[in-house]
């Protein structure tokens, strides 16, 4: 049987029915101002009804179950609407309840209208695009990409010049500006000392003549190290200690600038003024 029921909050008449509103405890969505409420409370009349032109004679099209106002304690216990959206009722809960189901199956789906709305063109702005804004980004990343060149070529100038050997004139050349040098690596690791002796010197008293051979096992030229000499005595407790600089434990004929040449070998040696008496024993080392 249908009835008719009111909005208290527009007052806008519906025809509903008793399936429609036990399937919900009578609460309600009004379909025009979207007010809950419940439809039991709000029954009228047949003397009641204003103009029946008014009701609606569809109450699937006029005013929607809510389903927040289905959570309630009214609701039937087997029955879960919490996730329910909130949309209009079915075929189920039309006013036509014996409508043949192969006529709904072969219906049009309903597509709510924010789906129907969805533009697909991009409503994005276009990116700004300037000619002189580009010309700007690609002049500052060149310079960037410059320094960046510039200081790796400082840092590394050493090495540069020492493995690509026809770069160093135009290393010299840039250092000259940046008042730098380009010197011989200094890679202790590639260097070793050894056959170190000491003997007395056959024709000066109190003079003792040191030897050794230092040796490079680079794949470049080293620079030439300081020698640390430690003469101890039957002890074992330091009498002299030395560094001796290139220059005095190499020949003069030997260019200390150019470093020692990739595997070679050269001689050391020098003269030590000491009481050899005091003398029993030596340690050596090399060091930048």
């Amino acid at each position: 049987m249908s009835l008719i029921t009111a909005c208290p909050a527009c007052q806008t008449q519906f025809e509903v029915t008793d399936e429609q509103l036990q399937a919900y405890a009578g609460k309600v969505r009004c379909g025009e101002c979207d007010h809950v409420f419940d439809a039991h409370s709000h029954l009228l009349e047949s003397a009641a009804v204003a103009d029946v032109s008014h009701v609606a004679s569809d109450a699937a099209v006029y005013f929607k179950v809510s389903a927040e106002a289905a959570q309630t304690e009214h609701a039937p216990a087997e029955a879960d609407f919490s996730l329910r959206p909130d949309l209009a009722l079915d075929d189920g809960f039309s006013a036509e309840p014996h409508a043949d189901v192969n006529d709904a199956a072969d219906s049009a789906p309903v597509i709510p209208a924010f789906l129907r709305d969805i533009s697909l063109a991009d409503e994005r702005p276009p990116p700004l695009a300037s000619p002189a804004s580009q010309r700007v980004f690609v002049t500052l990343s060149g310079a960037l990409l410059l320094v960046l060149v510039l200081q790796w070529t400082y840092f590394t100038r050493t090495s540069l010049a020492a493995n690509y050997p026809h770069t160093k004139p135009l290393l010299q050349t840039l250092c000259k500006t940046l008042h730098c040098e380009v010197s011989v690596p200094h890679e202790i690791a590639q260097l070793t000392i050894d056959d170190a002796d000491i003997q007395e010197h056959k024709e000066r008293q109190g003079v003792l003549i040191f030897s050794s051979v230092l040796m490079n096992h680079g794949i470049v030229a080293q620079a030439y190290p300081n020698v640390e000499l430690t003469l101890t005595n039957t002890a074992d407790e330091p009498v002299l200690r030395k560094t001796l600089k290139p220059a005095e434990y190499l020949p003069v004929t030997v260019d200390v600038a150019a470093g020692l040449a990739p595997q070679q070998e050269q001689a050391v040696k020098t003269l030590l003024g000491v009481d050899e008496k005091l003398v029993t024993g030596f340690r050596v080392a090399i060091a930048y």
